[in-house]
């Protein structure tokens, strides 16, 4: 049985030993756009290569240069208005190279002024047992400036997230204050204990996309009620589907790793859009103001549509499914998740 496959379709009911499991030589490699969003440093192939060497058996990090993890701080506007207190660490998916998320962080750091660092892990997996990644403390000597660090994670990325912060439950001065999960969902099966956010008031999102052909739908439906009651936004992306959260090259995970992912009906930016608006509205509820500088201008419409709530967010908990996706509803929808929140 591989890894992969089962870790997203939930069929183990217990992943403590992953040593048993084959993991192929094998990974998603970069779309060409999301090489040319990366830092300089990690656009060589070999120096990421190098990196990944430099990570223990144990998960520690060895390279004291970048601390194993491809960094994008926030705007400078931001830095000098003294408000980018806020960070984001991305955690990628299972096999998929890391600066397939290069983009997504790119626009949270240049549009939102947000600080994000995507860790780097030995065979681009995110996890591997329940002791978690330690990576916050990474990406937190790299931006001692960031107060609140959102942990976000697409597909095993987001087991990888919800083991950190299920870790973390018990620290009364944790500096994680959200969770975004991306194509992934909760998982009590993992043999970590039965991680369960329903009780907390932690701000959390979940998105998904409505083709998405890897993840198992109703285990996914099944682990919402983990979530955040009151806190969690949900925002199913019509016409999405599982490859589109980053951009990388998935087409040969079907005959490597058996996974068939839905076609999407939509441009892929829509689809990294509304995911970096659901990330923002988790940002916004963090308790912390959000970076404020100076941004590109937006559309008097468009503000006003702001202004006037055309989407209504005065709940803690909120769900929005879109059941149409012609170009006025995608461009519409972008732009309020984008720039409202």
């Amino acid at each position: 049985m591989q890894l992969i496959p089962a870790l997203l379709a939930g069929g183990l009911q217990s992943l403590r030993h992953l040593q048993q499991f084959t993991i192929p030589d094998y990974t998603s490699p970069p779309l060409d756009i999301a090489i040319e969003a990366t830092p300089e440093l990690f656009r060589d192939d070999a120096y990421l290569n190098k990196t990944r060497d430099m990570i223990g058996s144990d998960g520690s990090c060895n390279d004291y240069i970048t601390g194993c993890q491809i960094l994008f701080p926030p705007a400078p506007e931001a830095v000098e208005s003294g408000t980018a207190k806020l960070g984001v660490l991305f955690y990628g998916g299972g096999l998929v190279d890391p600066r397939s998320y290069s983009i997504i962080a790119k626009k949270l750091s240049d549009v939102h002024g947000l600080a994000v660092a995507i860790p780097i892990f030995t065979s681009d997996l995110a996890y591997s047992d329940c002791s978690g990644t330690n990576r916050l403390s990474l990406a937190a000597s790299a931006f001692p400036d960031v107060e609140k660090w959102i942990l976000a994670g697409h597909s095993l990325g987001g087991i990888g997230a919800q083991v950190d912060l299920w870790n973390a439950r018990n620290e009364t001065d944790s500096d994680i204050g959200g969770l975004v999960l991306m194509g992934s969902y909760i998982r009590q099966d993992l043999g970590c204990g039965a991680i369960d956010f329903s009780q907390t008031n932690i701000p959390m999102a979940s998105v998904s996309g409505e083709l998405d052909g890897i993840v198992n739908r109703t285990r996914f439906d099944l682990g919402q009620e983990f979530l955040s009651t009151n806190d969690t936004f949900l925002l199913d992306v019509m016409g999405g589907n599982h490859g589109y959260f980053g951009h990388y090259n998935y087409t040969l995970r079907t005959p490597i790793l058996g996974q068939n992912d839905g076609d999407a009906l939509i441009p892929r930016e829509i689809q990294i859009d509304l995911s970096i608006g659901a990330i923002m509205h988790v940002a916004s509820r963090m308790g912390l103001p959000l970076p404020s500088f100076t941004k590109r201008a937006v559309a008097p419409k468009i503000i006003s549509a702001c202004e006037d709530k055309i989407l209504d967010t005065s709940t803690s908990s909120s769900g929005i499914f879109w059941h149409g996706f012609s170009g006025m509803t995608i461009a519409l929808s972008t732009f309020l998740f984008t720039y409202c929140w």
